[in-house]
């Protein structure tokens, strides 16, 4: 059985300033004595990186710096056997062939092991969605996901300075919002192509796209529906199910419950989820992957969330040449 505290002289180390940040070092005090939390920011030139390399025991590692930082990081701060978090997405532009296996080349040599950022496959009532479509997958007739969402609400000190609204630190709706792309592939699979239109409102005071509409054809009889935005005040984060039997399944991802209704009638199972649930959950789950001697565990994750950095290019080309873009 697994342990889910760390070794008393086990260190973390988390990286990057801002709202997730803040979250991660509130709650990691559970599983940590907050002398072995350590926090580093290039923004913050008090923090020596060189005195932190020399650190003993600092196992983990949080990168929760901008997308477009994480990368060039990691590569200039290898700690042998830790276990990092990787926030979504893990970088702003696609691996190419060569860069994935230098990569996957780069953390095996370093016994490295890798928590992706994509913490919404933890929750209960997304588990028990896959179940059901692992069951009926054949059966599926469509496939909606509608993610209506306020950037304003979410960086609520002063959305226009935050890295959501800029594109130069990696911002703009599909980035901040690819966990969606990451639940295609999770309870799916990948997708044979994509047709993809993505705007910018003009509602909000961003310099990037706040609107995206993406199909993607799962197979020549099931296409998928996404609809992704940070410019709606009418919250919703939804995955719609119809089957070809008349019966419909609906994962409410904001009141944690699943929806089942058919012709006659609709029964609601919820799901009980905590405060800061999915940051509690990423480090448990941080913990664990340390802990474990299954490698196929974590590492089918991490393929899925250099996937999504494959899939984000395919939707950026299938915009900008307004066609369809079939995936590899």
């Amino acid at each position: 059985m697994i342990t889910l505290k760390p070794y008393k002289k086990d260190k973390l180390l988390i990286v990057g300033l801002g709202s997730i940040e803040e979250k991660y070092r509130l709650e990691a005090k559970k599983y940590f004595d907050y002398k072995n939390i350590f926090f580093f920011s290039k923004h913050k030139k008090k923090t020596n990186l060189k005195n932190l390399k020399k650190i003993d025991n600092l196992n983990y590692i949080i990168l929760s710096n901008p997308s477009t930082d994480r990368i060039n990081f990691f590569k200039s701060f290898i700690k042998k056997k830790a276990t990092y978090i990787f926030e979504k997405p893990m970088a702003v532009n696609a691996f190419n062939d060569k860069d994935e296996n230098q990569f996957f080349k780069l953390i095996t040599k370093n016994q490295i092991k890798i928590k992706s950022g994509y913490c919404l496959r933890l929750n209960p009532a997304v588990n028990e969605l896959k179940k059901i479509i692992n069951k009926n997958l054949k059966k599926i007739l469509k496939i909606n996901i509608n993610t209506n969402s306020y950037l304003p609400s979410w960086r609520k000190r002063n959305y226009t300075k935050s890295v959501s609204a800029k594109k130069m630190h990696g911002g703009g709706v599909i980035n901040e919002l690819s966990h969606e792309i990451d639940l295609v592939l999770h309870l799916f699979g990948k997708p044979n192509s994509v047709y993809a239109s993505y705007l910018n409102s003009k509602s909000l005071k961003v310099n990037t796209e706040d609107v995206a509409d993406i199909i993607f054809s799962m197979n020549s009889k099931l296409n998928l529906n996404l609809h992704l935005d940070f410019c709606s005040p009418f919250e919703k984060r939804e995955i719609e199910i119809i089957f070809r039997n008349k019966k419909k399944v609906v994962l409410d991802l904001i009141k944690n419950c699943l929806i089942f209704s058919n012709l006659k009638k609709t029964t609601i199972k919820k799901f009980k989820i905590k405060k800061n649930f999915y940051i509690d959950a990423q480090i448990k789950e941080m913990i664990k992957i340390s802990k474990s001697k299954n490698r196929t565990y974590w590492i089918s994750e991490l393929k899925d969330a250099i996937n999504v950095l494959y899939i984000i290019k395919k939707i950026r080309e299938s915009n900008l040449n307004k066609k369809l873009v079939y995936l590899n």
